[in-house]
C-alpha cells in the first residue's frame, strides 16, 4: 500500500515511541499515554487501510494486525505519517448508564480512598469516564476517568510533552479473587472501572451493579462500551430497574453509532439467518469435545471478541479442500475422540488433521464396511448414503480431527429432551432449537461461550448448498513447500514431524518480540534453548509448558494490558511459557517474548500432554 501523503506538520500526530513486531504479520506500537493511543486507533481507522485485518487499542499501545508478512512495512510508514482524526472522528459516543450503588466493597473502597460511601458515589458519577480499551471478556471495558482529549489536544500534548492528565483513582485487586461475579457488577480496580457482561471469576473491587446490556449479538456494534465511548454513570435507588424502553432506546442508540467502515462492518457482523440449510449428519457419539470451527471472528479484538476458529488451519483448509468447499467454511472439530455420526442424506466428507482410522458402517449390505488406516483416511474424499454411520477413531497421534462435510456445516439442530414432572408449565418436550453463526462465524469460542455449544449426542448438522461448488479432487493438496519449509529443524534440516517413542518432539519457529527487549536476552536463549513439555491442562485458550523458569527480570513481569495475538507466548512471574491459542484473551498483563508462526501454531495444536517442544528463531 502506498503510504497516505503527508499532513502538515500542525495536524500529523507523532509518531509511536517505539515499533514492535508481533508475530508474522502484527506490529504492537507504543504511545505516551491513552489519548494518544484513541487519537492514533481513531486515525487509522479513518484511513481504514484495505490490509488492515484488526486494530486494538490498549493502555499504552496499539495493535495492528495485517493479513500476511508483506503489509508490516506499509503498516509501519503508516503509523509514521498519521494524521490527526477530525473532531466527528475523535469526539466518541457517549453514554449514560444507571448504577444501584450497593456493591459489597463500596465501603471498603470509600476508606482507601479516604472517602465516605456517599462521597465516593458523587465522586464517581461526577466524573467522565472514557472506554480505553476491551478484552477479559466480549463488551468488558476498561473505562478510565477524566475526559480524553480531542485530536488538536493530543497533537499540543505530543508537542509540548506535557501529556494528558493521570486518572486520580488507584483501587488495588482483592487479594482473593470471587469465584463468581455476577453480570453487571460494575468494579474498580488499578487505576481502571468496569462493568462485568457475564458472570465469571473476578478481582475487582465491587461498588455497585447495572442492567446495562453490555454485549448483544444481535446489535451493530455488539459491544455497548467501544474504544473511545465516554460513560456518565447516574446512582438509581435500589429498588428501581430498568425499563424495557430504556434498554431498546440504548440499543438503537448504539446502533446509530456504528461506523460504516470495512473494518467496523467485520466487528459488527450479524449471525447469518439458517436459509437454504438442511440435514446432513446426526451425532451419535461426541467423543471427548466436539465443536464446530471455521475461519473464526477476524477485525474484533477492541472489543474483547478474540479470533477463535479451527486450531490446526493447514487442516481445516486441507478438509475444506477435499470435498470441494471454501477453505474456510465450518468443519467439526474434535479432541481425542471417538466420534459416531449417522448420514441423513447422501453426502461427501473428509477427515484432515491428527492421524487415525476411519470406518463407515454401510446400510447396505452388499456393499460392505470401509475400514481405513490412518494413512489411507487423511484428506480423501468418502461419500456417505443415508444412514451408514461414519466411526472417527481417535488420533494415532495429536490430538484434534477435523471433518469437512460438502457444502459446509450452516449449523446445528439440537432437541431438548422431556422437561420432567418439575418443568414449568411452559416447558414442552420434543422442542428444536437451531444454532447458526454468531458474529459472523461459527466458531466456538471456549473462553467467552460466543458460538454454538459442544455437541451433543442427538444433535443434527446442517449444511448449506453444494451446487456451485468445487469438483471433489482425487486428493486434497498437502502441505506446500513453503509450510515445510518454515517448520524444517534449524539446523539438522530433519523432518519436523520426528517422533520418539514415548511422545512426539515438535520443533516451532518463532519470531522474538514484542516484549523480548523488557524480557532481555537470557529469557530469549533461555526459550530457545530448552526442552520444553506440553501440560495437560493446556487447551483451545493456551498451551502451557513444563520445564525450568524462564529468568524475568525484576519488573518485567507484568505490563500495563495491551493486545495478543494467536501464537504469543506469554511469561508470567513463574517463568513457565503459555502459546496463546485461538481462544485466548484479546489483551494480557504479562509480557510476550516472541509468537510462534503460523505453521508452527498448527503443530501444537496436535501436540499432546507430554510432547516435548523446542523453539526455533524464524529469523
Amino acid at each position: 500500500m502506498t503510504s497516505p501523503s503527508a499532513p502538515s506538520e500542525g495536524t500529523r500526530l507523532a509518531a509511536p515511541r517505539a515499533v514492535h513486531r508481533a508475530g508474522e504479520s502484527a506490529l504492537l506500537a507504543e504511545y505516551p499515554d491513552t489519548a494518544s493511543v484513541l487519537a492514533a486507533a481513531a486515525a487509522v481507522q479513518a484511513l481504514d487501510p484495505p490490509h488492515l485485518v484488526d486494530l486494538v487499542p490498549a493502555e499504552t499501545t496499539l495493535l495492528l494486525s495485517g493479513t500476511a508478512a508483506r503489509d508490516l512495512d506499509s503498516l509501519r510508514a503508516l503509523l509514521d505519517h498519521l494524521p490527526a482524526p477530525g473532531e466527528e472522528q475523535s469526539a466518541g459516543t457517549e453514554r449514560s448508564i444507571g448504577v444501584v450503588y450497593d456493591g459489597e466493597d463500596l465501603t471498603e473502597v470509600a476508606e482507601l480512598l479516604g472517602l465516605s460511601p456517599d462521597a465516593l458515589i458523587a465522586a464517581h458519577t461526577g466524573a467522565t469516564w472514557t472506554a480505553a480499551f476491551g478484552g477479559f471478556a466480549p463488551g468488558f471495558a476498561y473505562l478510565v476517568p477524566g475526559d480524553v482529549p480531542d485530536a488538536s489536544d493530543v497533537v499540543s500534548a505530543q508537542t509540548d510533552g506535557s501529556g494528558s492528565p493521570g486518572p486520580p483513582w488507584d483501587v488495588p485487586r482483592r487479594a482473593e479473587p470471587r469465584t463468581a461475579v455476577p453480570a453487571g457488577a460494575v468494579g474498580l480496580a488499578a487505576r481502571y472501572c468496569g462493568i462485568y457482561p457475564r458472570s465469571s471469576p473476578g478481582g475487582w473491587q465491587l461498588i455497585g451493579r447495572t442492567e446495562a446490556e453490555l454485549f448483544d449479538t444481535a446489535r451493530t456494534p455488539p459491544a455497548l462500551l467501544t474504544p473511545g465511548t465516554r460513560v456518565r454513570f447516574t446512582a438509581q435507588r435500589a429498588v428501581s430497574r430498568l425499563s424495557a424502553t430504556t434498554s431498546a432506546l440504548a440499543r438503537a442508540r448504539s446502533e446509530a453509532a456504528a461506523v460504516p467502515s470495512r473494518l467496523a462492518r467485520r466487528r459488527g457482523a450479524r449471525a447469518v439467518p439458517l436459509v437454504d440449510a438442511r440435514p446432513a449428519l446426526e451425532v451419535l457419539a461426541p467423543g471427548q469435545l466436539l465443536l464446530l470451527q471455521d475461519g473464526g471472528r477476524a477485525g474484533q479484538g477492541a472489543i474483547g471478541v478474540s479470533t477463535s476458529g479451527a486450531f490446526d488451519r493447514g487442516a481445516l483448509v486441507r478438509a475444506d479442500v477435499a470435498v470441494g468447499n471454501s477453505p474456510r467454511a465450518a468443519v467439526l472439530e474434535s479432541l481425542w475422540g471417538p466420534v459416531r455420526l449417522r448420514a441423513l442424506v447422501p453426502t461427501v466428507v473428509a477427515v484432515s488433521g491428527a492421524p487415525g482410522t476411519l470406518t463407515v458402517h454401510r446400510t447396505d449390505p452388499e456393499v460392505g464396511e470401509l475400514e481405513l488406516e490412518p494413512a489411507e483416511a487423511q484428506d480423501h474424499a468418502i461419500a456417505l448414503d443415508p444412514q451408514d454411520v461414519l466411526v472417527i477413531g481417535p488420533p494415532a497421534e495429536g490430538l484434534r480431527r477435523l471433518l469437512a462435510i460438502r457444502g459446509g456445516v450452516r449449523g446445528v439442530r439440537r432437541t431438548t429432551a422431556d422437561p420432567g414432572p418439575g418443568a414449568s408449565a411452559g416447558a414442552s418436550a420434543g422442542a428444536s432449537t437451531e444454532s447458526g453463526a454468531v458474529l459472523g462465524s461459527l466458531s466456538r469460542d471456549t473462553l467467552s461461550g460466543l458460538g454454538p455449544a459442544p455437541l451433543e449426542a442427538g444433535d443434527v448438522l446442517l449444511i448449506g448448498p453444494v451446487h456451485g461448488l468445487d469438483a471433489v479432487p482425487d486428493r486434497a493438496p498437502g502441505p506446500t513447500g513453503a509450510e515445510r519449509e518454515s517448520e524444517q529443524e534449524h539446523a539438522s534440516g530433519a523432518d519436523e514431524r520426528s517422533r520418539s517413542a514415548a511422545a512426539p518432539s515438535l520443533r516451532i519457529r518463532v519470531h522474538a518480540g514484542p516484549r523480548d527487549e523488557l524480557l532481555g536476552s537470557e529469557a530469549l536463549d533461555a526459550l530457545t534453548s530448552t526442552q520444553w513439555t506440553v501440560r495437560g491442562d493446556s487447551d483451545r485458550i493456551g498451551v502451557r509448558l513444563d520445564g525450568p523458569a524462564l529468568p524475568v527480570p525484576e519488573g518485567a513481569g507484568s505490563l500495563p494490558s495491551e493486545a495478543t495475538v494467536p501464537g504469543a507466548i506469554q511469561v508470567p512471574p513463574s517463568g513457565l511459557p503459555v502459546v496463546f491459542g485461538p481462544d485466548h484473551p484479546s489483551t494480557g498483563g504479562y509480557p510476550v517474548l516472541a509468537v510462534v508462526t503460523r505453521a508452527g501454531l498448527d503443530l501444537l495444536a496436535q501436540a499432546a500432554p507430554g510432547s516435548t517442544v523446542r523453539f526455533v528463531p524464524a529469523d
